[in-house]
């Protein structure tokens, strides 16, 4: 397979080894030396990785043609602007060790639209904050521990099973709190209603159609082209009756990180592409503010074959009632 419905049964690069080294080579060096010593490094995957590349250099040759010629800068992307496509993302594996490692200190947000957490936290109201591959995931976790809210994530674990294992190992006695969506089962759900009516929050990533999420799609144009995203961060909060917000943070400078949080419905309608029309819209608005920090190496616009959504669309009649509260 290829395209979307395939990008979680591509292989991780490299190893335990040298994912260590890195974290090795932060500690000694600290990320200001890490960000020179990691060029070579960057420049091998960026060589050996030909399907990753050419996704790369596809996701830029699109947006260029979308900005009118003027993204990611004003000449048609070559080799050098997917190597610096490449270098982005090894600056942000840097920040996640930093994250992982306590550094967070030293890294400023600039936070806009923290009204609206700040609203739903004295509340008590739970939400769905759906991210993106764009900018740094472990931003917006650093956001939610200085804003006092909790995050469960709701991911897709086997395609990144050694980078969040060094994570892990990183702060043994900090967790990331996950729920997996699992096909032909509800107690995820039940999991996710319970957490939300508690006040909690649950961040999903929109730009990927997971394993299980391919029957409830909508085809809408992305950088000019139709491309395939799942209903499913919309239709869980649609399920549970609780806001959805965009949340995304954006790496401004080597100190810096812009967070921004804008709410993209109070209740989202279960069925209809509104709601992602709309996500795609500011999506699009994003990558085109931070063009090399889209981070999906894989190519969003192949047509994939359909299959179930049963993770996501269980049954309403087998015990997902509103005020279910099931013990954890």
């Amino acid at each position: 397979m290829t395209g979307s419905a395939s990008w979680h049964r591509v292989r991780e690069r490299g190893s335990l080894l040298g994912m260590r080294f890195v974290v090795w080579l932060y500690r000694c060096l600290g990320r200001r030396a890490c960000s020179l010593v990691i060029l070579p490094i960057v420049g091998y995957f960026y060589i050996t990785g030909g399907e990753s590349r050419r996704a790369s250099r596809l996701y830029l040759e699109r947006l260029h043609r979308w900005s009118g010629g003027r993204l990611p800068r004003r000449h048609p992307p070559g080799w050098w602007d997917g190597f610096l496509h490449y270098r982005e993302f090894g600056l942000n594996i840097l920040d996640r060790v930093g994250f992982w490692l306590g550094d967070a200190r030293s890294v400023d947000l600039v936070v806009h639209g923290r009204e609206h957490l700040t609203r739903l936290r004295e509340a008590g109201r739970g939400a769905v904050l759906v991210s993106a591959h764009l900018g740094s995931f472990d931003a917006l976790r650093l956001l939610a521990e200085r804003a006092g809210v909790v995050v469960n994530v709701v991911m897709y674990l086997e395609h990144a099973r050694m980078i969040n294992a060094v994570f892990k190992q990183l702060r043994p006695g900090v967790h990331l709190r996950t729920i997996t969506p699992r096909t032909g089962s509800v107690t995820w759900l039940l999991d996710a209603r319970a957490r939300v009516a508690e006040g909690e929050m649950l961040g999903i990533l929109g730009d990927r159609v997971g394993p299980y999420e391919t029957r409830r799609i909508s085809w809408v144009p992305f950088l000019g082209v139709p491309a395939r995203f799942s209903q499913a961060p919309f239709l869980l909060a649609a399920r549970l009756g609780c806001p959805i917000l965009l949340v995304l943070g954006l790496r401004r400078d080597r100190r810096t990180y812009e967070i921004f949080v804008e709410p993209l419905g109070d209740r989202p309608l279960v069925t209809g592409e509104g709601p992602v029309r709309a996500f795609v819209g500011r999506l699009e608005a994003f990558c085109a503010r931070a063009p090399y920090q889209w981070f999906n190496f894989y190519d969003l616009w192949a047509e994939a074959p359909n299959a179930g959504l049963e993770a996501m669309t269980p049954d309403p009649g087998m015990g997902v009632a509103a005020g279910t509260k099931p013990g954890r």
